[in-house]
């Protein structure tokens, strides 16, 4: 229900440092939306927007912490031919800033292809490649495998890789023995020097490793180190994210809340309960009547809003998880900016309802008995609402 400039905006004032005002939050949301082409689409809601403007404000939500490396697990996946190539292109204009950005990718078309810096070649999780995009035809060609006139680069690596097992393994072994040469004369003045005469053909089509091991990667003293650093965890105060987070929520529960549907929905239903318990008698006769048109309204609303409940927190998990994970904010102000925005919220349609048929159904005419009774079906439906939200928190799939 957000719009694009919305969603960038709550992500600012969650993720950014209290060292930045709200008007430098927001300048850098609007630059954001300007270095990713997202002028057109900035007040248009994001479940209306293209694939491709979809995939380029999840990046903008990451940019806005300015990170030097970013990981892009397929970000083209989905898109079609024109989408991918200008998400390309923008992501080219971010490594002109000095951003470092990595990505997965699978069957890109040849455009998509050469826009790559360098190219990583994995099979069976193995590199068999590592260099220049352009390159990689040529060296697979002095390996024997020569790529047809005319052909996709790409489709005809990921083909090569993707055949039986005896070849892989020969890609695998060729890549391991270029490596090793190319490592041991990595110094640049090296490697022009004996070019000419220690390199085979594949071998000049190659790039060296970084120096490391995979054992640097799992080094506890590393780790320990990059926790010691961060002795902030939160980029904003307690309250500062229970403010922010409240207005987020009021603004998605206001529209789900008092969509067209539920408010017809409300409206018809406390007619039709009217219209079954129309001016009843004040006589003893009509007791039953009065208490199952009370029993009724106390059963109706509260099982509603609980359903909501139920259903609330399944459908945000995800979204929970990414921005908890990112640090964005505690569980318990999420919590608490949840139960303060949506809480007051759903109480309105349940207190028009039940007025408009309280009144249609002759019930006792007093008004501060009615006001009385109303709190009493408010209470019932804040525990109703609590107690969905406990059943969906233990569930982390409501539909099985």
């Amino acid at each position: 229900e957000l719009t694009v400039k919305q969603q960038l905006t709550y992500t600012a004032l969650l993720r950014l440092p209290n060292t930045l005002t709200r008007k430098d939050k927001l300048a850098q949301v609007e630059q954001i939306i300007q270095q990713l082409r997202l002028e057109k689409c900035s007040n248009v809601p994001i479940k209306l927007i293209s694939g491709g403007e979809k995939k380029r404000v999840n990046i903008g939500t990451e940019l806005l912490t300015n990170p030097s490396v970013i990981f892009l697990d397929e970000p083209t996946s989905g898109l079609d031919s024109t989408s991918a190539v200008l998400l390309l292109s923008v992501l080219r204009e971010l490594t002109l800033q000095g951003k470092t950005i990595i990505t997965s990718i699978h069957q890109p078309s040849s455009q998509v292809f050469q826009s790559f810096d360098q190219l990583i070649l994995l099979a069976d999780g193995k590199t068999v490649f590592m260099g220049e995009p352009g390159n990689a035809i040529d060296y697979f060609a002095t390996l024997g495998y020569e790529s047809p006139p005319r052909y996709n680069p790409a489709d005809f690596i990921m083909d090569l890789v993707n055949q039986d097992t005896k070849v892989r393994e020969e890609l695998k072994e060729a890549y391991i023995k270029n490596k090793y040469f190319i490592n041991k004369n990595k110094s640049y003045n090296q490697m022009e020097q004996s070019s000419q005469l220690y390199l085979t053909e594949s071998q000049k089509y190659l790039i060296g490793e970084p120096n490391g091991s995979e054992i640097d990667l799992i080094n506890e003293n590393n780790i320990q180190l990059i926790t010691e650093n961060n002795n902030c965890k939160w980029p904003i105060s307690f309250t500062a994210q229970i403010y922010i987070l409240f207005s987020r929520n009021w603004i998605l529960t206001s529209k789900a809340q008092f969509s067209k549907l539920n408010c017809i929905q409300a409206l018809c239903m406390s007619i039709l309960y009217g219209l079954l318990w129309l001016r009843m008698k004040l006589k003893e006769d009509a007791l039953r009547d009065r208490i199952s048109f009370i029993f009724f309204m106390m059963i109706f609303w509260p099982l509603e809003i609980c359903f909501q409940g139920i259903l609330s927190i399944p459908s945000e998990r995800s979204v929970i998880n990414k921005e908890r994970a990112s640090g964005s904010f505690r569980l318990s102000a999420y919590y608490i900016a949840k139960c303060l925005s949506e809480s007051p919220l759903k109480l309105i349609l349940p207190s028009i309802s039940f007025t408009i048929a309280y009144w249609m159904t002759n019930l006792n005419p007093s008004f501060p008995i009615f006001l009385g009774i109303l709190a009493f079906l408010l209470m019932v439906v804040l525990v109703a609402e609590s107690f969905g939200v406990l059943l969906g928190a233990l569930f982390r799939n409501v539909g099985g």
